[in-house]
């Protein structure tokens, strides 16, 4: 599957070359037009972007990062341990949310459940099953993240994912 999916950049700019090698001469030295192959494999790589970007902790810093429990699954939340915000992927945007509570029982550097508010009004629950230690972390083997809109309806997303602290320098 990752074969495919990194090869598919090749594959659509190398139709796009196909494309253009059959254009009349004056289509050819016009001026570079948006669906030139660097546009085209940009555009296909942006398509194919799904999830957070990477998180990188400093030395010191504790994180959480949870993944979508799925086939192909996407890096879809990050906070960082004593801050008030987090880093949530819904709906192929990336959204700062606002910590609005935490319950449950401490492990590592979380709490069990934590409460968000989107930047649109939705709310977050996020509840976490702590499982085995790691070294510098903790894998978080179930977890689920519900967003909640005005009127009662819910999106449940089934995730995983471990804390982890960079060591100190």
């Amino acid at each position: 599957m990752s074969l495919i999916r990194n090869s598919l950049p090749l594959i659509l700019s190398i139709g796009v070359l196909a494309g253009c090698a059959s254009a009349p001469l004056e289509e050819q030295t016009a001026k570079p037009s948006p669906t030139s192959p660097a546009a085209a494999t940009k555009a296909a790589q942006m398509k194919m972007k799904k999830g957070l970007p990477a998180q990188e902790l400093q030395p010191g810093e504790c994180g959480l990062f949870l993944w979508t429990r799925r086939e192909s699954p996407e890096f879809v939340f990050f906070s960082k341990a004593g801050e008030e915000t987090a880093l949530f992927w819904m709906e192929g945007n990336t959204l700062t949310l606002q910590r609005t509570g935490v319950a449950g029982t401490v492990f590592g550097q979380e709490l069990t459940e934590q409460f968000f508010a989107l930047p649109d009004g939705r709310t977050m629950e996020l509840r976490m099953e702590p499982g085995d230690l790691l070294v510098s972390g903790q894998r978080v083997p179930e977890a689920s993240i519900r967003v909640r809109d005005d009127n009662g309806w819910e999106t449940l997303i089934p995730v995983a994912g471990v804390t982890g602290c960079q060591p100190d320098a």
